[in-house]
């Protein structure tokens, strides 16, 4: 991909002013005002809803737009993802959610000003995203704990003390299941309460699961906890919080381009912050599907 400076048309931003759990976000006029006291080209567009941001996007592409960027959170950026994948047009991002995991990812600046600069003076690189059937994911996908949180609480809920409410919910009930892995098609027996198959190192509320995945080596990184007692459970879970995780002696943690998890029992499966049915699921990396605006190195 191109390093060279994006061209000066002015970049189509599109806003959520739904993002994140306090609602401390920027509206339609002050983004417009930030970015022109920063010298960026922007033509702000307020949607609202997912679907309403999902049908925008598809337009601009259909009419020849080579970037458009996003205001918003971790879901905003999913919907945009969906669209943008595989299309070549570069997506550039102001991080105004709740966890920023992706924007985190990416190195972004998390204020306002200095994100819009990005927009005008960065660059466009191509980075992996992870994929499930036709559904492409920014941060991760598995089975067990995580998922099994996701179906008690709506994506769409982004306060943090319900989130680990639910968590703590399923703590309770948690327990190790037999799951057959089959990483790059070499088949892994293990009994665990969770397996994530990760595209960047955070995912939901910030939770640190694979520290030293990167989004532009072509692989996925699998995350495999297994067969943890209940008084085992909260200590790996605050490691994992500290990124202390991954020299535990129950987590295991694999490079593969595929993985696919079968299970006899009934588990189910979540892509970022949604559940999308149960095990059996296959999950592949996208190498290079994803062209982002970046700061200059």
């Amino acid at each position: 991909m191109d390093d060279s400076k994006t061209d000066s048309a002015p970049i189509p931003l599109l806003m959520n002013d739904k993002a994140g759990a306090l609602h401390t976000t920027a509206g339609a006029d002050e983004l417009t005002r930030l970015a022109a006291e920063n010298g960026v080209g922007v033509e702000v567009i307020a949607t609202k809803s997912p679907d309403d941001t999902t049908q925008t996007l598809r337009r601009l592409v259909a009419g020849g737009t080579k970037r458009v960027a996003v205001a918003g959170g971790d879901g905003t950026i999913a919907c945009a993802v969906q669209v943008l994948a595989g299309t070549g047009v570069a997506l550039g991002i102001v991080p105004q959610g709740t966890a920023n995991n992706f924007a985190n990812a990416l190195k972004l600046p998390l204020d306002i000003p200095s994100a819009l600069r990005v927009l005008g003076e960065g660059v466009v690189r191509p980075i992996d995203l992870g994929r499930v059937g036709d559904l492409y994911f920014t941060e991760s996908a598995g089975v067990g704990l995580f998922a099994d949180a996701m179906t008690l609480q709506k994506p769409t809920d982004k306060n943090i003390l319900h989130a680990f409410y639910t968590l703590f919910r399923v703590f309770l009930s948690a327990r190790a299941r037999r799951v057959n892995l089959f990483i790059d098609n070499e088949l892994h027996i293990e009994r665990a309460v969770m397996c994530e198959v990760a595209n960047s190192f955070r995912m939901g509320y910030a939770i640190p699961v694979a520290p030293e995945a990167k989004l532009t080596d072509g692989f996925l990184d699998v995350v495999i906890v297994g067969d943890l007692s209940r008084g085992e459970l909260l200590p790996y879970f605050n490691a994992m919080r500290k990124q202390l995780h991954r020299s535990l002696p129950k987590v295991q943690q694999l490079k593969a381009k595929q993985v696919r998890i079968e299970s006899r029992h009934k588990m189910n499966v979540h892509c970022d912050d949604s559940v999308i049915g149960i095990a059996p699921v296959t999950i592949d990396c996208a190498p290079g599907a994803l062209c982002v605006l970046m700061e200059r190195l």
